[in-house]
């Protein structure tokens, strides 16, 4: 039987394959690394944040909202979570931003208070968690900007207006 990594043009160790493998692997890992922590503003100026609806918070590429991009939105506080709803795009910029992301609290969202519109993609810092002490079910409008998250966006929040029930 012929060894297939002998072959002339066959996909080897030093094949054209595993080059191609390891360009694309690359070029993902490339991508997905790309992430970071926006600052908090300075100042808190509520008009300079553009109201979205609730469905452009789920998907912000199809509502064109692109990263560094000011929003609110209503909400309904679900809870801290305790895992990493980004674990995968978060550790693979650990390397570029070492620091910052361990620090950021998850939380999920929905968009009723009867548990429609699940959203576990926003956070924000120890810091504004504990000012603000929001509990389950809490109406709230969410203050932030959508931050790059690998090949997505995530929604830091800076500042979290109580709505009343």
């Amino acid at each position: 039987m012929e060894d297939w990594r002998r072959r002339p043009g066959g996909v080897g160790r030093s094949g054209w394959g595993r080059r191609l493998g390891v360009l694309v692997l690359c070029g993902l890992l490339g991508a997905a690394g790309c992430g970071r922590l926006r600052p908090h503003p300075a100042t808190f100026d509520p008009n300079s944040y553009k109201p979205i609806t609730y469905q452009d918070l789920l998907a912000p590429d199809e509502a064109g909202l692109q990263a560094g991009e000011k929003v609110r939105v209503k909400a309904y506080f679900w809870q801290y979570v305790d895992y990493d709803p980004a674990m995968v795009r978060n550790y693979l910029t650990l390397l570029r931003y070492p620091i910052r992301w361990y620090r950021l609290r998850w939380f999920a969202l929905y968009r009723t208070d009867d548990f429609r519109g699940y959203y576990d993609l926003a956070a924000m810092t120890p810091e504004v968690a504990a000012r603000y002490k929001l509990t389950r079910l809490e109406p709230v409008m969410l203050y932030g900007e959508f931050s790059q998250l690998g090949t997505g966006l995530f929604f830091q929040v800076f500042h979290v207006e109580k709505l009343g029930g």
